[in-house]
C-alpha cells in the first residue's frame, strides 16, 4: 500500500467514524435511559465494525492484520487485559484511602451497584471500547504499523483519537486535553505489545467501567489524586513491566511487513 492510499484510507476512517458518532448524537442525545443507551451502542458498534470490514475487504487484509485473532484468543487477551488495569488500579485505590489521600463514600446500596454494574460495562463496551479500539487501535494502528515503525503507528493513532474526541465533543476541558493523549498511548501500547485488539479492549472497558462506576455511586475525595495513582500510574507501570516480560523480542523499530 503506498503512503498516499494509506493516507486515504486513514481519513475515510476518521470521517466515518467522526460520522458514526455525531449522527448517533444527534438521534439519541445524551441519553440516561440504559435501554436506549445499550441500542446506541450496539448501533455505533455494528457501524464500525461494518465499515472496518469493508476497508480490509477493499484492501485485502486479514483480521489478524489489524490485531483481531480467533474468539478464544480475543477472550483471553480481553482477560490480560481487563486484569493488568483492575488489579493494581484496587490496589492503587485500597493504598489511596488506607494513607489519607483519598476517601470514597457510596451513594448507593451495595446491591444496586451490583445490579448497574453489568448494564454499564456492556454500554461502555458497545459505545466506547469496541467501536473506538477496533476502528483506532486495531485498523489504524494496525494499518500504519505495515508501513512504518510500531512507534509511528502508536503516535499516528494518538493523534487521530485526540483528533476524533475533539470532533465529537469529548475534549470540554483541560483536564480532558491532558487525559485522552495519555490514554491513547497506554491502549495503544497494549495493542502493540500483545498483538491483539481486544487486550485494549479489556483495558478500556474496565477502566471507563470504574470511572463512570464511581462518577454514579459514590461521593470522592481527592478525586485526582485517586484518578492519577490507581487508575493511571500504577496500572500503566504494571502493564509495561509485564507485557515487556510477556514479548522481550518486540522491537519498536521494525515494521511490521518488514
Amino acid at each position: 500500500m503506498s503512503w498516499g492510499t494509506l493516507g486515504l484510507r486513514l481519513a475515510i476512517v476518521v470521517a466515518a467514524i467522526i460520522g458514526i458518532w455525531r449522527g448517533a448524537s444527534m438521534l439519541w442525545g445524551d441519553t440516561h435511559d440504559p435501554a436506549t443507551h445499550l441500542l446506541r451502542g450496539a448501533c455505533i458498534s455494528l457501524m464500525v465494525l461494518a465499515l472496518v470490514a469493508l476497508l480490509l475487504r477493499l484492501d485485502r487484509l486479514r483480521g489478524s492484520e489489524i490485531g483481531q485473532l480467533g474468539p478464544a484468543a480475543n477472550v483471553r487477551a480481553f482477560a490480560l487485559g481487563a486484569g493488568l488495569w483492575l488489579l493494581p488500579a484496587l490496589v492503587g485505590a485500597a493504598l489511596c484511602i488506607a494513607l489519607g489521600w483519598a476517601s470514597i463514600s457510596l451513594r448507593s446500596t451495595p446491591s444496586t451497584i451490583l445490579l448497574a454494574l453489568p448494564p454499564l460495562a456492556l454500554g461502555v463496551f458497545l459505545v466506547e471500547a469496541f467501536p473506538e479500539e477496533l476502528a483506532l487501535r486495531g485498523y489504524v494502528q494496525g494499518l500504519v504499523a505495515r508501513k512504518a515503525a510500531p512507534w509511528v503507528a502508536l503516535l499516528a493513532q494518538m493523534v487521530v483519537f485526540v483528533g476524533f474526541g475533539w470532533a465529537v465533543g469529548a475534549l470540554h476541558s483541560v483536564e480532558q486535553w491532558m487525559f485522552i493523549p495519555g490514554l491513547a498511548l497506554i491502549l495503544g501500547y497494549v495493542r502493540a505489545l500483545t498483538g491483539n485488539v481486544w487486550a485494549s479492549m479489556g483495558v478500556h472497558c474496565a477502566w471507563m467501567t470504574s470511572t463512570q462506576l464511581l462518577n454514579g455511586h459514590a461521593a470522592v475525595e481527592g478525586l485526582q489524586t485517586l484518578q492519577f495513582l490507581a487508575f493511571a500510574l500504577l496500572p500503566s507501570a504494571t502493564i509495561g513491566a509485564a507485557l515487556g516480560v510477556l514479548n522481550p523480542g518486540f522491537s519498536w523499530r521494525r515494521a511490521a511487513a518488514a
